[in-house]
């Protein structure tokens, strides 16, 4: 029973976690280990979340907090890599909750990119407690990067936790008939439903790149958000954030702008 509560317990702290707090996590874990860490913002990082050296080399290290609700794919795998290569860093490592796809793990191990597993529970956490599979080098001379604040994911992590999650359960309804049914929302992604009965899955990388883009300039076109969103779910994407109280949705061009009179 002893073991069944505890489980219980790490599951609640586990949903608790906020990916800003996961990130937070992994930087402990490498400081712990002599690295002088510093987190980027959480857009615009070209795929790497945190950067870690010490005398000998520089990291850079992609952090995706997805438990059991995705896996880490390719194309993040390989997005990371030529991050590393953009900031002369000497290794990448991906650091998650979860798995990786067959595919993206094939990748790791062909580029020598390191797999470090560290649980997301809110909790004291030790560098003995991540798990590193697969470990490969690269050269290069490590470099200096200028400290940046965690204001903007602070704020990102607001609005999904207070406007976007509790959307889950509510039916939302865009221009003429149609409507999208909210099944799900997490760390992961929003899981909905369409009009013609279609379920698909919206990943939170487009979310958390349009709210930061309204954040930091003002406003997004929806054309902007396909252009950064390969599986063309720009609609559902607006409709949802459309949702936010301190977002407005104007026309021609379809656009999301931030109410400057709004707080969260």
């Amino acid at each position: 029973m002893k073991a069944m509560n505890q489980q219980s317990l790490d599951s609640e702290r586990t949903l608790i976690m906020t990916p800003a707090e996961y990130e937070s996590q992994i930087a402990t874990h490498f400081d712990e280990l002599g690295y002088r860490t510093r987190q980027t913002a959480m857009s615009g990082d070209y795929g790497v979340d945190v950067f870690a050296e010490n005398a000998d080399e520089r990291l850079a290290i992609q952090v995706k907090m997805y438990g059991t609700a995705r896996r880490v794919n390719r194309q993040m795998v390989m997005e990371l890599h030529g991050a590393k290569d953009y900031f002369d860093c000497d290794r990448a490592v991906i650091a998650t909750d979860g798995e990786l796809l067959p595919d993206a793990r094939e990748v790791t191990e062909k580029l020598g990119i390191q797999v470090l597993t560290v649980p997301a529970i809110v909790s004291d956490f030790s560098a003995t407690d991540a798990t590193c599979v697969s470990l490969g080098t690269a050269s290069g001379e490590p470099t200096s990067g200028s400290s940046l604040n965690g204001e903007e994911a602070l704020s990102f992590d607001q609005i999904w936790t207070h406007h976007v999650m509790p959307l889950a359960g509510q039916l939302l309804r865009g221009k003429g008939d149609r409507t999208n049914f909210i099944d799900k929302v997490d760390w992961a992604g929003v899981w909905r439903t369409s009009s013609t009965g279609r379920s698909s899955r919206i990943d939170i990388e487009i979310f958390r790149l349009a709210i930061n883009h309204i954040l930091r300039n003002g406003s997004i076109t929806r054309d902007e958000i396909n252009q950064n969103y390969a599986k063309r779910a720009s609609s559902g994407v607006v409709l949802i954030l459309s949702q936010v109280p301190m977002f407005e949705l104007t026309d021609n061009p379809l656009t999301l702008s931030l109410r400057l009179n709004n707080l969260l």
